[in-house]
This record gives structure tokens, C-alpha cells and sequence, in this order.
């Protein structure tokens, strides 16, 4: 058994090329979360490594004492109908989801289908942040209902599905932009480690303009190479998604910050393109 971000699994694909004589027939069960889960890391691993059904979202957070919701283990995956978002399963025993309107739209609970702010409530959710009052009132509601930040919605069978973080979303154009959707595209790119997709608000437009970072895979290549990697980058992200980045910076590995859990901190990111901080880390960056 074993549990690990998305990004984890990708990695396990990229950096083990030769599997034989790797035995994993002891592996039964390996649980995916902390971040987006995307189908094609689930295909790939399972493809690369000849296993079957062993990957399950799962779903949960440390104010709710972890577990919200864990797709049964061997059952067949469940995609939304956009084809976009992995199920992570119906809410665990004791745990119930309501799906309710950001909190600066209200709080009218969300139809089935339509997306919205996660809620939890169960004997698991916390009673509170330490000696933390304000950010305690922020996320409890009353009848101990927990705002946790992240969007969602549930199907007619009551099945959750994650689709991002509240304050990670980018706007473009008047649209809801969620980052995982551009980092699968670019993560795909031929000499792409790692990316991030973030939102920067423009002093003269008063808009965001969309900026990825791309950890790349060689830190040697030659400024044609790594204009041409920015070059396709930009232009897989405008295929797949009809976005132009305002920018694209490739970044040396290890630079895209993180949780200790695995996931990517997109607003400390976003600061520290805003405060010119990323400094030696670019190997290379084009407007």
C-alpha cells in the first residue's frame, strides 16, 4: 500500500525506464491526492508498470482529520461527463459533503452538477486552529460545517469531484481558469519536469494575465533550444486550451514551490514572479 500526489506517480514513470525484473505484484492498493488527479497519470503508471486498477483518488485535508472521500480500490474509474475530472468516490462513513456558493456569492447550497465550494462535516472536522480565532471563524460554520477552500461538485449519485483550489483559480477573459488544466498540457512537453500555472493581476489592465514556470528536464540546453521549448509550450497551452501565455519561464528543477504534502503553492509563486524573486533559478524567460 502506498499513497502520493499525482506528480508522484508521474515521476515514477518518467525516471524508471527500465522495468524489468521490477516485481510489484506486493503492491494492492496506492492512493492519489493532495493534488488534481489526472487521468493520464493513472493510465501511464498503471500501463508502464503492468498493473491494473491499483490507483484510487482519493480526497481529504488535515482540518478534517484526512479522509473525506476514497474511490473504492479495483473498482473502474469515474469520469465527469467533460471527461475532465476523476471522481474520488461517495463521502466516507460519518462524513457528509454539501456543495455551497463561494463564500463572496453567499452561501446557497449548489444543484447536483454544478460547481462550488467543498463543505465537510463529521466527527472528524476540527474544532478549531490553535489560538487562531479570526482563521477559525473564517472556515467553521455553524453546525460545525467546514469551508475547505476547494471547488467541487456531486453527481446525481452523490459521487465528489475536485476541481481546483478557490484561491488558485486564474481569470481570463471573464472564465474560470483551473491550473491543473494548463499544467497536464504542459507537463506533456518533450523536456518539461514540472510546471505551474498561475495568474497575474496586470497594473495596467487591471486583468490577470496567464504565466506558467517550467521546471525543464536539462539545465544545459542552449538559448535556441530553450526558445524553441517555450515556443512549443505556448503553443500546445493555445491549442489545447485557446490561451496565449503573457509569458512563459523556464526554471531550473526544484524551484516551483510545494506544500509538504505535494502540492504546488500557486499564490506563493505568483508572489514571487510579482517580486522578481525567482532570480538564478531561470534558465531562461520570454515574454
Amino acid at each position: 500500500f502506498t499513497v502520493s500526489p499525482d506528480f508522484g506517480y508521474r515521476n515514477c514513470v518518467r525516471n524508471v525506464r527500465d522495468t524489468t525484473g521490477l516485481d510489484l505484484t506486493s503492491l494492492k492498493a496506492a492512493l492519489s491526492g493532495a493534488e488534481p488527479v489526472r487521468p493520464s497519470t493513472i493510465e501511464a503508471f498503471e500501463s508502464h508498470f503492468g498493473l491494473k486498477r491499483i490507483i484510487s483518488p482519493c480526497y481529504g485535508l488535515a482540518e478534517a482529520t484526512l479522509a473525506v472521500a476514497i474511490w473504492p480500490r479495483g473498482v473502474p474509474l469515474r469520469l465527469d461527463a467533460s471527461g475532465r475530472f476523476l471522481s474520488v468516490g461517495q463521502p466516507c462513513r460519518g462524513v457528509s459533503v454539501r456543495i455551497l456558493a463561494p463564500r463572496d456569492e453567499g452561501t446557497a447550497e449548489r444543484p447536483v452538477g454544478v460547481e462550488g465550494e467543498i463543505c465537510v462535516k463529521s466527527p472528524g472536522v476540527m474544532k478549531g486552529y490553535y489560538n487562531n480565532p479570526g482563521a477559525t471563524a473564517n472556515v467553521l460554520m455553524p453546525e460545525g460545517w467546514l469551508r475547505t477552500g476547494d471547488l467541487g461538485f456531486v453527481d446525481a449519485e452523490g459521487f465528489l469531484y475536485v476541481t481546483g483550489r478557490l484561491k488558485d483559480i486564474i481569470i481570463l477573459g471573464g472564465e474560470n481558469i483551473v491550473p491543473a488544466d494548463i499544467e497536464d498540457v504542459v507537463d506533456r512537453v518533450d523536456g518539461v519536469r514540472y510546471s505551474a500555472a498561475v495568474g497575474i493581476d496586470s497594473e495596467r489592465t487591471g486583468t490577470q494575465r496567464l504565466h506558467i514556470v517550467a521546471e525543464v528536464r536539462s539545465e544545459t540546453g542552449s538559448p535556441d533550444d530553450y526558445h524553441g521549448l517555450v515556443r512549443e509550450i505556448a503553443r500546445r497551452v493555445h491549442t489545447a486550451r485557446g490561451y496565449r501565455p503573457s509569458r512563459v519561464i523556464l526554471v531550473r528543477s526544484s524551484t516551483i514551490p510545494k506544500t509538504s504534502s505535494g502540492k504546488i503553492q500557486h499564490s506563493r509563486l505568483a508572489q514571487m514572479i510579482q517580486d522578481d524573486a525567482l532570480g538564478e533559478r531561470i534558465v531562461y524567460g520570454e515574454v
